[in-house]
């Protein structure tokens, strides 16, 4: 989700960017008293006067910008991933945690150990470990070694009860 968060900024602030800029031209050139470029502020100004808060368009795109407000606020309250995931500590006083993307290698590392797997990607969110092996090997079931490799890493670490471990075992598409 922080990726969607980044683009959603990222496209908000390149449109109040352009809007400003787009303001200020119009606001030069109707102090030159020249021609309207893009914005007819003119006309715009004219049904606006005759306008109320009464009128259907108006509400609508009163509410509209209302809806827009509430859905940006939301993406934006909403929790991410976490940085790093704290691990249980073995002496009193000391906190201990590990970066989630060490996390994430650790557990692609557990995966790949099992005999035929290819390559794995591990992704760590709050309650779970999404594990993707892929492998090459046509026949057999890698989908138990696999499973245990990341079931055994995470409990050497103590986060068997905090993390479910999630594995896709999937076949290499021949070329």
């Amino acid at each position: 989700m922080p990726m969607l968060n980044r683009v959603l900024a990222t496209l908000l602030a390149l449109a109040l960017f352009l809007g400003g800029l787009l303001a200020v031209v119009e606001i030069v050139l109707a102090a030159f008293d020249r021609p309207a470029w893009l914005v007819p502020h003119q006309e715009w100004s004219t049904w606006l006067a005759g306008e109320s808060f009464d009128d259907g368009v108006v509400r609508a795109a009163l509410i509209g910008l209302v809806v827009v407000g509430l859905l940006l606020l939301l993406v934006g309250l909403r929790r991410g991933k976490p940085g790093s995931i704290a691990l249980p500590a073995r002496t009193d006083g000391v906190r201990v945690t590990a970066s989630r993307r060490g996390l994430e290698r650790s557990l692609a590392t557990s995966a790949s150990r099992a005999g035929g797997v290819r390559s794995a990607r591990a992704k760590v969110g709050r309650r779970a470990v999404r594990v993707k092996a892929t492998t090459a090997v046509r026949s057999g079931d890698l989908q138990q070694p696999v499973t245990a490799g990341v079931t055994e890493r995470l409990e050497e670490l103590g986060l068997s009860g905090v993390l479910r471990p999630r594995v896709t075992v999937s076949q290499e598409s021949a070329r």
